[in-house]
């Protein structure tokens, strides 16, 4: 079974500042959190990063979309919304500011892009076996 492919040297790597020692190991705490949910979530994940040969975008995807889950959690720790005082406001976007660590639904569907293993749930597919045709005249076909 494939190991979390992420470090803390991806997560500073990604990051807008220099990480503080104390972000950098939560931080890699924290990337262990993030791949157990996206195992959790998409159980496949862990087999195509074993396959072979070896799909070097989709590893590289799976290191972005972890880095993503914990930079959210490390830029706005506190979870804070907004920040107010006389005439100073501050909002932060609400990706970011509940200060969880989560998988959002894109970042779920772009795990899911090219796996395979759909279960063909809210799939109806067409069926033709009861339907025969028979010829009846020069331009028509018709159900027998």
């Amino acid at each position: 079974m494939a190991t979390n492919p992420a470090t803390k040297d991806d997560l500073q790597a990604r990051s807008f500042r220099t990480l503080t020692p104390t972000e950098l190991a939560v931080g890699e705490t924290l990337l262990g959190d993030a791949w157990a949910l996206v195992l959790s979530a998409r159980p496949t994940v862990a087999d195509r990063l074993d396959a072979l040969p070896k799909d070097i975008v989709f590893e590289a995807l799976v290191k972005q979309i972890l880095c993503a889950m914990v930079l959210r959690v490390l830029s706005n720790p506190e979870g804070k919304l907004e920040e107010r005082q006389d005439d100073y406001q501050y909002r932060l976007d609400s990706a970011v500011s509940s200060g969880a660590l989560y998988l959002s639904d894109d970042e779920l569907a772009r795990l899911s892009d090219g796996d395979d293993s759909s279960s063909g749930a809210w799939t109806i597919g067409p069926s033709f076996s009861n339907v025969r045709k028979c010829w009846t005249g020069p331009d028509t076909w018709v159900p027998a």
